[in-house]
């Protein structure tokens, strides 16, 4: 069963810093997983890993609980007060 493909607005796209963190897990070292950074702040949205994009949308595929570990663990490093969720 394929994992349906989670939606990011673009009006909220404009929330974040326009260069987004890329990250890579073991378990799949080819794609990487995109991490947006919100403007001024230091939250971090944990998006998975880009799909693809329509006029109104991004679209990610989301991780998996143990992928979804490891990023944070990543992104945890240097920013131990940082905000992190998931898209």
């Amino acid at each position: 069963m394929p994992l349906e493909k989670k939606q990011l607005s673009m009006k909220d796209v404009q929330k974040f810093d326009p260069t987004p963190l890329y990250l890579y897990t073991a378990k799949d070292a080819l794609n990487r997983v995109t991490v947006l950074k919100e403007a001024n702040k230091d939250s971090y949205l944990i998006a998975g890993r880009y799909s693809s994009s329509t006029s109104d949308h991004r679209l990610y595929t989301p991780l998996n609980e143990e992928e979804s570990k490891e990023i944070e663990k990543l992104v945890r490093i240097g920013r131990k007060d940082a905000t992190i969720s998931f898209l």
